[in-house]
């Protein structure tokens, strides 16, 4: 990849991990390069689309084609349109929503979610990055690593859009991590979100590797401790059904 394109890419990605526009002293001082090279890419941004400025704050954001090439590409992804029946039926029998995730770089991205049809359920930002050192799908994604790779994402913990509410120490989601690995499912109570507890298990793909990660999503007063381990076992066949779909064997 060119310098160029590096630094381009760089500053989308930091364009669409905050909720705000953003300055071009912020994306210099974020992006540690000059203000003159991010004018010179935010220049380039604006004329393809991909960013746009606020005339009235000189602040930048995402631009319109950045929606038009993030549909197009949801679109040609066949793992959301083969897990969504399953989701759907594992929606109904737990009662809980029912969430799709995936890893992108050093951060966890929510593409599909099925909504619990009780009054008090929690749901998912769909396309909003969540840290990848954090939460039940997390540990998942992380599990398919090699041990320093993880030690370095826990290590760095690397910001996103959204602050953990209560994120656990960085040598103890490592050996939850390896529990992961061992047992082939996640919990986490209270992690991301305050008061929601989620349980995730892996969707495989012919190769072996996580491509994705199915959750069951709750509040805690409902979705204690024993109401995640009574949803685990249909969770775990579900995602198997799932991974099987997508061609794994197991």
């Amino acid at each position: 990849m060119s310098e160029s394109i590096r630094r381009a890419v760089q500053t989308l990605d930091l364009l669409a991990r905050t909720d705000r526009d953003l300055s071009i002293r912020e994306l210099a001082d974020q992006a540690a390069v000059s203000k003159s090279a991010v004018q010179r890419i935010l220049a380039t941004l604006v004329e393809a689309g991909l960013a746009v400025q606020d005339p009235r704050s000189r602040r930048y954001g995402l631009g319109p084609r950045t929606l038009v090439l993030g549909t197009a590409y949801q679109k040609r992804i066949d793992l959301r349109s083969v897990a969504l029946p399953h989701m759907s039926r594992l929606r109904d029998v737990t009662g809980e929503t029912v969430g799709l995730s995936v890893s992108v770089g050093d951060e966890l991205l929510h593409i599909e979610q099925v909504v619990s049809g009780s009054e008090l359920r929690r749901t998912f930002d769909i396309g909003r990055t969540l840290p990848l050192w954090c939460g039940a799908p997390s540990r998942l994604l992380l599990a398919d690593l090699p041990d320093e790779e993880v030690r370095r994402i826990l290590g760095e913990r690397r910001p996103s859009a959204i602050r953990p509410a209560d994120p656990p120490s960085a040598e103890a989601l490592f050996e939850a991590v390896r529990e992961s690995r061992r047992t082939g499912y996640g919990l986490a109570f209270g992690e991301t979100i305050a008061g929601v507890n989620t349980a995730a298990a892996p969707l495989r793909g012919a190769d072996g590797r996580t491509v994705a990660t199915l959750s069951v999503t709750g509040p805690s007063t409902r979705l204690d401790r024993d109401g995640l381990e009574r949803c685990l076992p249909r969770l775990v066949q579900t995602a198997a059904t799932v991974s099987g779909l997508l061609g794994h064997h197991a």
